[in-house]
């Protein structure tokens, strides 16, 4: 056991030397090059591409090196050698509201001396709107039950949230997670991809099951600056771990169906629950990865949940004779909003760029941690103050970490 503890602090101690490392030997002149970056707007859209911000992150060692385009999209950062992950963001704001994301990405950028002291890269940018609602947390990875010494983690949940300064309801948006259950290891890469490339198809798989918010169109308000809890075990978790969540609060949502989640708590009284409107396989229970999961908001485009279902029904790419991997695909045009998270900084994507541009990442499994947006600013009017929370569709830049959720008392 000693041996193992020394090998982990050694690892860390040398990662972060690492660091240091090239992060004192960075200079102008020695183990550095320039990156020349150009920046394209996607097909139809004549935005002014100056501003966009570019970071250049090294998933091994942590640097980020950042930068703005010009008035023609360009710009020049000087970055050590190394192997890079790019991102690239900007935000348009039109009359009535109306906000345009705009994202990019490109990874495995690899600058080194053999390399000439300039590198060129293009990055593509896709194009999004933001919405009312957004996901503001989730907290997935469970924590130590001090009675037992486990982990607990069956208090997962997601709050969502009105970002906006207008009344949203919550009649007929939907939720599902993302496959693959765990974000795929490096080397690897989602089965849901265009067949020969290795870039994501346009529609993201729904797993196992997919929820709706019951209502006629206008049941279920939720005002500016109001938060809603979702979770798939709606009850006082405290009385089981001391590190629980409290979860069965009257005015909480569940993902609870007492015929196709036999598997999950019944919900306390008070406590209201989604529609299962779709299922695969025989499973009991709805649940999402304690390491890694994706999950996202979507709407049905007007459709009826059986017509929707009978539009997006498709096999798994890899296991086509097995149906219970057969998925829902959400095109991506119907995502409100998603998140996704990694285990490690170099695990792969399996949302679009459109959807979630970045990651968000805890600490791993039993910390205790939740992710969490950012605040970008708090409004102050007649009816009190609102937070604004970030939303440019990249959780690397949206999300923080905190050791606890915020519903933990």
């Amino acid at each position: 056991m000693k041996r193992v503890l020394f090998i982990i602090i050694f690892s860390l101690t040398l990662a972060g030397c690492i660091k240091e490392v090239r992060r004192s030997a960075f200079t102008e002149e020695s183990l550095s090059s320039l990156i020349e970056v150009e920046v394209q707007m996607p097909s139809g859209y004549e935005y002014n591409p100056e501003g966009v911000s570019l970071i250049f992150t090294d998933p091994i060692s942590g640097l980020e090196f950042k930068g703005k385009t010009d008035i023609n999209g360009k710009a020049s950062i000087r970055v050590s050698h190394g192997s890079y992950n790019a991102t690239a963001v900007v935000k348009h704001a039109e009359p009535g509201g109306v906000i345009y994301i705009f994202n990019g990405s490109l990874s495995k950028i690899r600058v080194s001396p053999k390399d000439s002291d300039v590198k060129s890269v293009k990055i593509p940018l896709n194009a999004s709107v933001t919405s009312q609602i957004i996901i503001k947390e989730a907290y997935y990875g469970g924590a130590v039950n001090p009675n037992t010494g486990k982990n607990y983690a069956y208090d997962k949940h997601v709050i969502i949230y009105n970002n906006s300064d207008e009344i949203a309801y919550l009649d007929s948006l939907c939720f599902g997670m993302a496959d693959p259950y765990n974000a795929p290891s490096a080397g690897r890469t989602s089965p849901w991809i265009k067949p020969g490339t290795t870039e994501l198809r346009d529609s993201i798989p729904a797993v196992s099951m997919a929820w709706i918010f019951p209502g006629r169109g206008f049941d279920n308000p939720i005002q500016p600056g109001e938060e809603v809890v979702i979770s798939m075990n709606a009850i006082d978790h405290t009385t089981i771990s001391p590190n629980g969540v409290n979860l069965g609060v009257s005015g909480y949502w569940a993902v609870y169906d007492p015929v196709l989640t036999k598997g999950q708590t019944v919900p306390e009284p008070g406590v209201k629950r989604l529609t299962c409107f779709w299922k695969v396989g025989s499973s009991s229970q709805f649940s999402f990865s304690q390491t890694s999961p994706a999950f996202f908001l979507f709407s049905l485009g007007g459709k009826t949940p059986d017509q929707f279902v009978a539009d997006t029904y498709t096999w798994h790419p890899n296991q086509p004779e097995r149906r219970i991997f057969d998925c829902l695909m959400i095109d991506k045009q119907l995502i409100i909003d998603g998140v996704e998270c990694f285990r490690e900084t170099t695990d792969s994507k399996r949302l679009r760029p459109e959807i979630d541009n970045g990651y968000a990442k805890t600490s791993g499994l039993g910390s205790g941690e939740s992710v969490h947006r950012k605040i970008e600013k708090v409004v102050v009017s007649e009816n009190g103050e609102r937070i604004i929370y970030m939303d440019t569709n990249n959780s690397l830049l949206d999300f923080e970490v905190r050791n606890r959720p915020s519903l933990a008392k």
